[in-house]
């Protein structure tokens, strides 16, 4: 028998860089949608976290807006400006979220906001939550002040 020479196999780059191309410009398109929900805040950082980030992709974000002195400013959720005596306003949207899908509420709050600004938010969406389905609650932290 006689053997062939040595065989060559040459990959066609061409279709994995235009794979990667696309995949740049997702991304680039995703973050920018993200980036709507999210108010400058002074996160709090966990000290012993055993929790993981969310991936739900039907999630509404809650943000307390904070004063320098502790006090709140008011309540961010999606495109509504709730102020802070307005807790029945936000369970109601809170609410409407839950009845058109949303299946997670994401609450952030800046490090120096009193507690009992955020327990009231907490009750706002308990309220909400008894009225149609309960929703999954994630407290918003830094995690990159861990490493």
């Amino acid at each position: 028998m006689k053997r062939n020479a040595a065989i060559t196999l040459n990959a066609n780059m061409t279709p994995m860089i235009d794979v990667t191309f696309l995949l740049i410009v997702f991304f680039v398109v995703v973050s920018q949608i993200v980036d709507r929900d999210v108010i400058s805040l002074d996160l709090p950082a966990p000290e012993h976290a055993k929790a993981t980030v969310s991936d739900a992709e039907s999630k509404m974000v809650v943000n307390i807006v904070p004063h320098t002195d502790g006090s709140v400013a008011g309540i961010v959720v999606g495109q509504y400006t709730i102020d802070t005596n307005e807790m029945a306003k936000l369970s109601a949207i809170v609410s409407e979220g839950l009845s058109t899908g949303t299946s997670e509420i994401h609450l952030r709050a800046d490090r120096a906001t009193e507690y009992k600004y955020i327990h009231r938010v907490i009750e706002a969406i308990r309220e909400a939550g008894s009225t149609t389905r309960t929703p999954r609650l994630h407290l918003v932290v830094d995690m990159e002040s861990q490493s």
